[in-house]
């Protein structure tokens, strides 16, 4: 059978009555196993996601499904129904995302009639974009139901989600509850007393943090933005922050309201700032095209004008630059990079903490491996050295033998250097970035002309005046960003 012919077959039931009903796994696979011989598909491998599945467990399924295809270049994908497959928008934008990579690609819904490529018609793309809605929909209303189960429990005092980190759950009389843990609960506290301490910041409470191994649930070393969600949440003073909202707890504290407090007023502490009485947004940042030089701004009737100032030929007689009609550019491009679904951006930012995780681990091992090469290298060094003392070789074949150490020795030391030891730090940026990117739009318009310089220079590449007009142009990370957006936009059938 041909290698086009390869398919994966993903079976889920979504509700225990859905099983009682009939619409069991088992029953779900010979329908799609059916499906597939009929079409002339070859499947490799069922992947079964039922209803007891935790939705981590559900998400691992998926994209070790998704990983299995695209190691195995299969073609097809074969699922009951669209909201048999598509269960949260990111499931819908990774589909969407294999479809679009190859013409021969295919996801057959066999009980919606439905079989989506690369080429399909637009009437079918507004079909499957109307079912990932519906699906979302459906998930929704689930959740709608869990959120009552929620508001008892906060009623009651209870926080309905993981605790923070030094906190454990467990089970009395029925509840499962929230407990100081006796193995991390004063990690916690020394890390609010750290912080306290005058040279200390957020930063270096993270990297002390590392040192001695305190690490979150999964193993990974603590990011600033965790550092400072811990710092600054309540539930540590006995309150319950869900949603937004606060809610008497009842939960047994360990951080005393005092220190809390005071943690609270060193974050808030910021350095005045002074400005100048002439102060344009734009300053330093907008290069002209035609020589290179920066745009320089004038004050006039209370609203900055830009130009270039060189004499050159390409710039003589340009038009002059409105800074308000280039904010109102820069304040669009903001706005296009804002997602219709915080879900999809809390996906890409767990997929980013995966992949540099992986290549941290990569890393530690390669240097581990180089800092033991070094080490025999220096024994063998050593041990050379002795044999000649001993006299057991020649003052020429130790100078020989030396020199060849010595030079292995320097390549393996520039080999270390060239590791990246970083990467924990250029993640913590990247997630900076992403949350900055979500807020940017909302902020912009309240910032100061230098907050909104820092904004612009973290999610902008480069800002270019050619021809009476400025070019805005995104970084990679930012147009990234801004792709998805446009994506996420397409399959919910609009903006929201």
């Amino acid at each position: 059978m041909s290698s086009d012919n390869k398919a994966v077959i993903i079976a889920r039931v979504s509700s225990k009555r859905q099983e009682d009903e009939g619409y069991s796994l088992p029953a779900q696979k010979r329908l799609l196993n059916s499906y597939a011989v009929d079409k002339g598909l070859n499947p490799l491998k069922s992947f079964e996601i039922a209803e007891s599945a935790s939705k981590t467990e559900q998400r691992r399924i998926f994209k070790e499904a998704m990983k299995f295809i695209e190691d195995n270049n299969v073609k097809h994908l074969i699922v009951e129904k669209v909201d048999r497959h598509v269960r949260n928008l990111h499931d819908a934008v990774e589909t969407n995302d294999w479809l679009m990579a190859d013409e021969a690609k295919r996801v057959h819904f066999v009980k919606d009639s439905l079989v989506m490529h690369k080429n399909s018609r637009s009437q079918e793309w507004l079909n499957w974009g109307i079912r990932v809605v519906m699906a979302k929909n459906y998930i929704d209303n689930l959740r709608e139901e869990a959120m009552k189960g929620w508001a008892e429990k906060l009623a009651q005092g209870w926080l309905p989600s993981v605790p923070p980190p030094g906190y454990m759950t467990v089970t009395e009389n029925g509840k499962r509850i929230h407990k100081p843990n006796p193995d991390t609960a004063r990690l916690m506290k020394r890390v609010f007393d750290l912080y306290l301490e005058p040279s200390q910041s957020i930063a270096s409470v993270a990297q002390e943090m590392a040192k001695v191994g305190i690490r979150t649930r999964k193993g990974h070393p603590y990011y600033k933005s965790q550092v400072q969600r811990i710092l600054t949440n309540p539930f540590y003073i006995g309150i319950n922050r869900h949603n937004g909202k606060d809610y008497p707890g009842v939960q047994e504290t360990f951080i005393s309201k005092d220190v809390f407090d005071k943690v609270q007023k060193k974050m808030r502490r910021k350095t005045p700032t002074r400005y100048r009485k002439h102060n344009p947004v734009f300053k330093n940042l907008i290069h002209c095209t035609g020589c290179g030089g920066l745009v320089t701004w004038q004050l006039q009737k209370g609203r900055y004008y830009g130009s270039c100032q060189r004499k050159s030929d390409e710039c003589r007689g340009r038009k002059l630059l409105r800074e308000d009609a280039i904010e109102e550019e820069v304040a669009r491009m903001l706005q296009n990079l804002v997602s219709p679904s915080p879900e999809v951006i809390e996906w890409v930012a767990e997929a980013m903490r995966t992949k540099h995780h992986d290549t941290i681990e990569d890393n530690s091992k390669l240097i581990a491996s180089i800092e033991a090469q070094l080490g025999r290298i220096k024994r063998m060094d050593s041990n050379l050295y002795d044999d000649k003392l001993a006299g057991d070789i020649s003052e020429e074949r130790y100078t020989q033998k030396h020199q060849e150490f010595n030079q292995t020795r320097l390549e393996l030391e520039e080999k270390l250097g060239s590791v990246d030891k970083t990467l924990s730090v250029i993640l913590d940026k990247k997630l900076v970035l992403l949350e900055l990117s979500q807020k940017a739009s909302e902020i912009y318009a309240h910032k100061t002309p230098e907050q909104k310089r820092t904004i612009i220079t973290k999610l902008f590449r480069k800002l270019e005046y050619t021809e009476g007009s400025v070019s805005v142009m995104y970084t990679n990370f930012s147009r990234a960003i801004a792709q998805n957006v446009t994506l996420t936009r397409t399959l919910l059938g609009g903006t929201k």
